[in-house]
């Protein structure tokens, strides 16, 4: 893969999407396939260089059409939005408790509706955590108390929780401990207490259920959730690693489950997006396989990010001039090149003329050279 531009603007249009394009399909030739989103500037500068590139193919990014797909059934879903409400809550009121190493994920701003899977599996995994029943990472501690008991004398009859008013207000350190004690005390057997009972004599439970009783009413939405999820990171999957081509529809049908295995709802969303596959996938001439997502660019630019977040301030900078070296096959021949043939000052004149004075550059003239002359003063 060979970067064929880097550009640099501050307000993207759809005329200047299309000059850009056409500047390099001179260089290039027209391409065959562009890949992208459908934001506004990109969709209408595509439309604008099609004019006159007829047999380019414009290819609805897969990862985009199914965030668009979720952010439409998700972001209209009372359930959802009270969901992720009650995750913020937890957040700033559990954070510096004993709770905190259950809590949810943090909420990303940007491209939230990609990454909506990551609160539906941490939601499915605390509530495996409340079904497994020890929640002695919480508190490990068992207690008979009244309410308990009494919940017990109503359940199985006076006489039989009677002889269990002699552990009433002793501490166990574990369940094992405190059915041990049950059992000698009484015929009760640990597996007819119900879920009431243990909520008042597992202190752990107790404590969990204070800042998670909430989730327990979402169990069958996250069924729904899941669902969807899973099916969008199949039908992404396959999509990248078999690539784009006529029939990609009915590839997708065989591998994904069987509608009948999936909530109405889920097997629906499934059938919204694979209509979509349908229509990108007729636009891709006879016996060719092209690309469904520009992930893979879109890669390059996340590993800038992470390469610049050493700086101490974070822009756009000569730097920007390294995204190449990313995906470049680094031997000795092409670093004998570079170095022979890019001199230094071509990198700065560069710099100045398409991005100016760096932010460091500026804040040290603002900043530093005010500090002196308070000092000089």
């Amino acid at each position: 893969m060979q970067v064929l531009a880097v550009e640099i603007t501050t307000h993207s249009t759809g005329a200047w999407v299309a000059q850009v394009l056409r500047r390099v399909a001179q260089r290039t030739g027209p391409p065959v396939q562009i890949v992208a989103d459908h934001g506004s500037d990109l969709h209408k500068g595509i439309a604008l260089f099609q004019e006159h590139a007829t047999a380019c193919v414009y290819t609805y990014d897969i990862s985009h059409l199914i965030a668009t797909r979720l952010k439409a059934e998700m972001g209209r879903d009372a359930r959802w939005e009270s969901l992720l409400a009650h995750c913020r809550r937890a957040w700033s009121s559990l954070q510096q408790t004993d709770l905190a190493f259950l809590l949810p994920p943090r909420q990303r701003i940007k491209a939230r509706f990609m990454n909506l899977d990551v609160h539906v599996r941490w939601a499915q995994r605390v509530l495996a955590y409340h079904d497994r029943g020890d929640f002695s990472a919480i508190r490990a501690q068992y207690v008979l108390k009244w309410p308990a008991w009494e919940h017990l004398c109503a359940r199985f009859g006076a006489a039989r929780a009677h002889p269990l008013r002699a552990i009433v207000g002793i501490r166990y350190p574990d369940r094992a401990a405190f059915c041990q004690a049950l059992q000698t005390h009484s015929d009760l057997e640990s597996d007819t207490l119900d879920d009431v009972f243990w909520q008042q004599a597992d202190a752990g439970y107790s404590r969990f259920l204070d800042g998670f009783a909430w989730l327990l009413s979402y169990r069958d939405d996250l069924v729904d959730y899941a669902q969807m999820m899973a099916q969008s990171k199949l039908i992404q999957s396959h999509l990248k690693s078999t690539g784009l081509q006529q029939g990609s529809q009915e590839s997708l049908q065989a591998t994904l489950p069987p509608p009948s295995t999936l909530t109405p709802r889920a097997a629906a969303f499934t059938q919204q997006i694979l209509a979509k596959v349908a229509l990108e996938s007729a636009k891709i001439p006879t016996d060719s396989v092209w690309l469904a997502s520009s992930d893979i660019i879109e890669s390059v630019f996340g590993k800038y990010k992470c390469f610049t977040t050493r700086g101490p301030l974070k822009e756009i900078g000569k730097l920007v001039l390294a995204i190449p070296a990313f995906i470049a096959d680094l031997a000795t021949p092409l670093i004998q090149e570079a170095m022979e043939s890019v001199r230094t000052i071509d990198v700065e004149q560069w710099a100045t003329t398409h991005l100016g004075a760096s932010m460091l550059a500026r804040r040290r003239r603002a900043l530093i050279d005010f500090v002196s002359n308070t000092k000089t003063a």
